[in-house]
């Protein structure tokens, strides 16, 4: 039941009153389900099964209909803690998600951005509380290819370049903005020093976390 993770057997996940059920495949999965239900059911709750749905991560493998968890929605994604897990296993659509995200609230803070009654600072500020959060959450843990980054420093520099009241048409060089809005480290660098720093607290972690 469940998963393997060095040496530890991960089986559930718990956040408020959500909870997922973790299995290695179909039928595990199944069982822990009911039993997960009798659990409930003997002090007196509910799961609701409209809510409810089930992933299945990595290669496809034939379905019993026969088994109850079938009976449950079944997803190609969703959603936990603000973050996308989908079936493909890796960050790809998470990312996607969050480049969108960014490029949205970018598209609300146009008038603020391109005014010149608000200080190149002040709006540095702004990037640093409301669009940054949004490509940098929960970052620790994803998988980024290069052009993955490239995406998330075009977020960032399509921000820089309003801030500066500059376009693309004016054929100025990244470098010359990040220079003019004092901004060196960019976005990616942040989410590498947060992976590494990440990595170090997991490898500090005693045996019984």
């Amino acid at each position: 039941m469940g998963i393997e993770i060095d040496n530890h057997c991960l089986l559930t996940l718990f956040f408020a009153d959500d909870q997922v059920i973790v299995a290695g495949c179909e039928e595990d999965a199944d069982y822990m389900f009911r039993k997960l239900e009798e659990e409930y059911d003997r002090w007196g709750l509910n799961i609701n099964l409209t809510k409810t749905q089930y992933l299945k991560v990595g290669e496809e493998q034939t379905e019993d209909p026969e088994l109850h968890i079938h009976e449950i929605k079944r997803c190609s994604e969703y959603k936990y803690l603000r973050s996308i897990i989908s079936e493909e296993g890796n960050s790809k659509k998470d990312i996607h998600s969050r480049v969108q995200q960014g490029k949205k609230v970018i598209g609300l803070l146009n008038p603020l951005l391109w005014s010149n009654k608000t200080s190149i600072q002040t709006k540095i500020r702004i990037y640093k509380a409301i669009v940054e959060p949004i490509l940098t959450y929960g970052a620790e843990c994803c998988q980024f290819t290069a052009k993955e980054r490239r995406m998330v420093e075009s977020v960032e520099m399509d921000f820089l370049r309003r801030v500066c009241r500059i376009s693309r048409m004016a054929h100025i060089r990244n470098e010359e903005i990040r220079q003019r809005t004092r901004r060196i480290y960019t976005s990616t660098d942040n989410i590498e020093s947060r992976q590494l720093l990440w990595y170090g607290h997991v490898k500090r972690m005693g045996e019984e976390r």
